[in-house]
């Protein structure tokens, strides 16, 4: 029995060796008690008892650290609610009374009031993360109340911008307004008053805008050593300018220059004042006649020669009314893009007449402006062709109250002169010389002498002319009338446009001419004159017309450059021939 149960006993204990060396759990007795192994006199943990331990240590470091964080948190409270109440004391009290004393004169009311304050003030407390004050925006910090009663620096004004000032206050006419026309130019010595050949002397006379002074140099040059007055729309200096044109070989005897100032009277540059410019330099005028063009059209180089001719000033002193004409061509730009190729233009630019042709022979030049035939349609281009140097060719007629003729002309009193309330672009020319007809002038044009324009770019004033309704855009000028008498053009604010403006007093102007200026045309309107008022955007019902302009017959419709165009091939083919 014995050794049965030894064997038992034996076999067991093999079994749970076995058992732990393949890592089973711990084994336990028959009765149920726990068998715990020792090993070198120490106690071996089971597994699950050591998993409770790890447990118990993670919840009492967690448990330190929250009672740190807490401790720390409350030493911030303590310290933001000390300085809350000392800055609220500080505040609140006039006095140098001390914080302890002030408590203790508070009433119950004044301290409830104070502990009130105190919890507003507190709504709008935040702490930073490094444990400093912030205040959140609407709070009532006195430190921010301070700053926003700063008043920002303030800061140094420059000078005002001067008011537009009105053109007007430059003018020789005494005008006032727009409307203000005149019949003659003051200060200026009588037509009346015989002059023989000898004494006629020219002047060439122009204005310009700053961006044109470039061009001045070359009418130098082409007029020579001669009388130039020449009115610039600049606020530079006149002296400093005209030392410049001096450097650039112009004369310093001859050449007057004058200045008007473009911001005061033209700061946006789409109200160029070019008849009052015109006038101020026709004033400066000391010889019998004056040659007038634009800048940006460059004489001949025999121009000053050819109206010294013997002949021509015989011509010009027999007749204080005589306006010479002196054709205009136009040059192509020289390159294709739309810009002002100045090294590619001016090259070309002819100085003689042999020149020109050969232009126009190659299609690189033509009579000036032809899309618009009545500007310079009445001039004989053809017949100038064969024109003898020096040579007259009066006008039998003029086909358009449109023509605007670059003239020399005797520079006396009874010259009218330019309207000043035309400005810009727009009649401002054509409507001096239609004065110039109905007062008596015999229009003549001279043999080789001519005029040739820069193709410049577009002016401002220009394309504040070009301005129109969108019901106008794609109208054709003969037809705007009835687009504007439609009911799509009821509601158009014409007068809002520069073009319908200079068109209303284009119409006054007529009625002024008509009845304050004598009839006493030497050259007639042609009979297939064109019907320039067909044009206008702006009407007027007469019960009769001028010139039979309200009249509709065929002459219109040459109005769209064909002549022109037959006139250049006609002048290109004469020089082949």
């Amino acid at each position: 029995m014995e050794s049965g149960s030894s064997g038992s006993s034996n076999g067991t204990a093999t079994r749970r060796v076995t058992a732990h060396s393949r890592g089973s759990s711990p084994h336990t007795t028959k009765n149920g008690t726990s068998k715990t192994r020792r090993k070198n006199d120490g106690v071996i943990d089971s597994p699950l008892r050591k998993i409770r331990r790890d447990n118990n240590n993670r919840d009492l470091i967690s448990l330190s650290i929250i009672r740190l964080v807490l401790a720390f948190l409350i030493l911030i409270w303590f310290g933001v609610m000390a300085k809350l109440v000392s800055n609220l004391s500080t505040s609140s009290s006039s006095s140098t009374t001390s914080p302890s004393s002030s408590n203790n004169n508070m009433s119950a009311e004044q301290q409830s009031a104070a502990m009130q304050q105190l919890s507003e003030k507190w709504k709008n407390v935040r702490f930073n993360k490094d444990g400093t004050i912030k205040t959140v925006r609407g709070a009532k910090d006195s430190n921010n109340k301070k700053k926003k009663e700063k008043k920002p620096p303030k800061k140094e004004e420059g000078p005002k911008p001067q008011p537009i000032a009105s053109i007007f206050e430059l003018s020789l006419l005494g005008n006032t307004s727009p409307s203000d026309f005149r019949l003659t130019t003051p200060n200026a010595p009588s037509c009346s008053e015989p002059i023989d050949a000898d004494s006629i002397s020219f002047t060439l006379v122009s204005q310009l805008s700053q961006d044109r002074i470039w061009m001045l140099p070359y009418h130098c040059k082409r007029w020579g050593d001669n009388p130039m007055s020449i009115v610039i729309f600049t606020d530079e200096d006149a002296a400093a300018v005209k030392d410049k044109l001096v450097g650039e070989g112009c004369s310093e005897e001859h050449l007057t220059v004058q200045t008007v100032s473009k911001t005061r009277y033209d700061p946006q540059g789409t109200d160029y004042p070019v008849n009052v410019l015109r006038n101020l330099a026709f004033s400066k005028v000391k010889t019998t006649h004056l040659v007038y063009a634009d800048v940006d059209f460059w004489p001949s180089e025999s121009l000053h020669s050819i109206l010294n001719i013997e002949s021509v000033k015989e011509r010009m002193a027999s007749d204080a009314k005589l306006a010479t004409v002196i054709p205009v061509f136009q040059m192509n730009r020289r390159c294709r893009a739309y810009k002002d190729c100045r090294d590619d233009n001016i090259p070309f630019m002819p100085k003689r007449k042999d020149e020109l042709i050969r232009l126009i022979k190659k299609r690189e030049a033509s009579t000036f402006d032809p899309t618009n035939e009545g500007g310079h349609g009445s001039t004989r281009y053809i017949s100038w062709k064969d024109q003898k140097e020096g040579s007259y060719l009066d006008l039998p007629c003029i086909r358009s109250n449109r023509y605007e003729p670059y003239l020399a002309i005797r520079y006396c009193s009874e010259l009218p002169p330019f309207q000043e309330g035309f400005s810009g672009y727009g009649k401002n020319k054509m409507t001096w010389a239609m004065q110039l007809r109905r007062s008596g002038y015999q229009f003549s044009q001279l043999g080789e002498a001519f005029l040739v324009h820069y193709p410049h770019l577009d002016s401002k004033s220009r394309l504040e002319w070009n301005k129109k309704p969108k019901e106008l855009q794609k109208v054709d000028s003969t037809l705007v009338v009835d687009v504007l008498e439609s009911e799509k053009g009821g509601n158009i604010d014409l007068l809002s446009y520069k073009r319908a403006r200079v068109d209303a007093l284009f119409l006054d102007y007529k009625d002024w001419l008509h009845d304050n200026v004598r009839d006493k045309e030497r050259v007639p309107m042609c009979d297939n004159a064109l019907n320039d008022d067909v044009r206008l955007w702006v009407h007027r019902d007469y019960s009769e017309s001028e010139d039979d302009e309200s009249e509709d017959d065929e002459s219109e419709d040459n109005d769209d450059g064909s002549d022109v165009v037959e006139v250049n091939e006609e002048l290109g083919a004469q020089e082949e021939e």
